[in-house]
């Protein structure tokens, strides 16, 4: 069995520390950008983030250009980098680390933390660069709607599926079959790997990115992307719906709904509802 000790290397980071006002919806944003960036370890200040990244993957001129995104929409950001030597990320890291919990029936934990009986249903995730371990409100939304959502015997697709929690939660909830697509490599690996941690190596994780779905069809399709991605890709997930599926999308602000909902409603994919947290919107469409 492989190690998953995975910050045990003796490799430097580099420390982003940002000061964002106003702090709690413009944080959020910022851990969400940046965990698609690279960053592997967050830390929130009171007055903002510190984000961490080995340092051969350190960009500056392409995190400058997420900081400058999130401040075009709103908010100010003070910034500095700082490379810092090489410590124990691994125990510090699951130091930091919290389970979490889902509507009081789903409890989220790394392998280091115990069992807890106190919850009907568990997934064990060990994160790696991937995002997606129920803590961000896109990923945390989502699952809630899927905790009161019929998965028997459906055919799942999740599409950026980062850690696979999602695809997993349809296989515990009685799907018969999940397929879960990521851009990137590491995050296959990682679905792979708690996939099998969580008894459903039947899992299927692909790398690729919409295409790869061209002539399958699914009963429900979960896209917890970003706003872009899903207008890309919207016409791809309608060939791949059969009368009756059911798209779950999130990843977007509330504010980007109204163009996301007509946008669908051309393909003929109905709105039937959506929650917010933080801004952040979970919206649930079907296909007629």
């Amino acid at each position: 069995m492989q190690s998953f000790n995975f910050y045990f290397y003796r490799v430097n980071y580099i420390e982003l520390n940002l000061e964002i006002t106003p702090t709690d919806m413009y944080t959020d944003m910022m851990t969400y950008h940046l965990s698609g960036a690279g960053f592997e370890m967050f830390e929130e200040t009171g007055n903002g983030l510190k984000a961490y990244i080995q340092t051969h993957l350190f960009d500056q001129a392409a995190i400058e250009a997420i900081i400058a995104d999130v401040k075009s929409q709103g908010c100010e950001i003070e910034y500095q980098f700082n490379e810092i030597p090489w410590r124990n990320w691994n125990e510090e890291w699951e130091s930091n680390y919290q389970p979490e919990i889902i509507d009081n029936k789903l409890y989220i934990r790394a392998e280091f933390h115990a069992p807890n009986p106190d919850y009907p249903m568990e997934i064990v995730v060990q994160p790696r660069m991937a995002f997606g371990t129920g803590h961000h409100p896109t990923t945390s939304q989502v699952m809630k709607v899927m905790l009161k959502t019929d998965f028997t015997g459906k055919s799942v697709l999740d599409m950026g599926s980062g850690t696979g929690i999602l695809a997993i939660l349809a296989f515990m909830q009685g799907a018969s079959s999940a397929l879960a697509i990521d851009n990137d490599a590491n995050a296959v690996e990682n679905s792979r790997e708690n996939a099998v941690r969580n008894g459903y190596p039947q899992m299927e994780v692909e790398l690729g990115e919409g295409e790869a779905i061209a002539g399958k069809k699914f009963d429900v399709i979960l896209a917890n992307i970003n706003r872009n991605i899903i207008l890309q890709d919207l016409h791809l997930y309608n060939d791949a719906m059969n009368e009756g599926s059911i798209l779950i999308t999130s990843g977007y602000y509330t504010d980007d709904l109204p163009v996301i909902k007509n946008k669908a409603a051309e393909m003929g994919i109905q709105y039937l509802h959506h929650t917010s947290e933080n801004e952040w919107c979970c919206a649930v469409f079907e296909k007629k």
